[in-house]
């Protein structure tokens, strides 16, 4: 029996009060978000309010982390957050970078060598090259923020932009309109994994790749969700603020 309380429909409710392992029992894929945002084991019996306090992280901004990634239908209210609050955020986006690049998109890409070992030349060169252009998108894609946004979000943050000290005219609003989605490519992954290698392909290696590709595609959704809805509007209202 759960001892954390559940609304109407019966969800989890993220409050201060709720105890760290109760709140990984809600749903046990937080953990990552706790790995990124190095918060170390043993937790204890502390509550998020408490765990906040001790890493100096904005406790409505981590529950707004938490709530994205297990309500898919959470509605986002950024109205109490400064660009003061987004630095653990951006260490966290960051660090999902980190953390595809290191070991989700290798996994995957060991993965699919394990699937193919049976598999024709000419389907092996196919999909291989496929993923192959797909994470050179992806690592483009997260090198770009990198280099480009994250930077500029960084001198928000420490109150170095307004009209006065940065005339180059890029607006948060500039890295809103070239944000791609890298998305789509890897739903066709999962098709040619699902729909077109031979049967003689294992089941059990296959449906290993298809978690993880099932993982990062969700990630990656998550990733876009934070940047767009937290970061982006965060960093609109401080560029009204500074007079930009």
């Amino acid at each position: 029996m759960n001892s954390y309380k559940t609304d109407i429909r019966n969800r989890a409710i993220l409050s201060k009060d709720m105890k760290i392992i109760e709140l990984i029992d809600v749903d046990y894929r937080l953990l990552s978000i706790f790995q990124r945002l190095d918060i170390q084991l043993p937790y204890g019996d502390i509550s998020i309010e408490e765990m906040c306090r001790r890493y100096d992280m904005s406790l409505d901004l981590f529950l707004t982390i938490c709530k994205i990634y297990i309500e898919s239908d959470y509605r986002l209210d950024v109205a109490g957050l400064e660009a003061a609050d987004l630095s653990p955020l951006l260490k966290y986006l960051k660090a999902s970078h980190r953390y595809y690049i290191e070991d989700l998109i290798p996994r995957i890409a060991e993965g699919i060598e394990q699937v193919l070992q049976l598999c024709e030349p000419s389907q092996r060169a196919i999909l291989q090259k496929f993923y192959g252009g797909y994470v050179d998108e992806v690592r483009e894609h997260l090198q770009y923020e990198e280099n480009e946004m994250f930077p500029y979000v960084e001198r928000v943050i420490s109150g170095d932009v307004s009209s006065e000290t940065d005339d180059s005219g890029v607006k948060m609003a500039d890295f809103v309109d070239n944000h791609t989605d890298i998305c789509d490519k890897i739903d066709d992954i999962k098709s040619i994994v699902i729909k077109y290698l031979p049967e003689r392909c294992s089941t059990r290696q296959r449906c290993n790749l298809l978690f993880d590709i099932f993982a990062l595609r969700e990630e990656l959704a998550k990733h876009t969700m934070l940047e767009m809805m937290i970061l982006a509007p965060v960093v609109i209202n401080a560029e009204k603020t500074c007079g930009r």
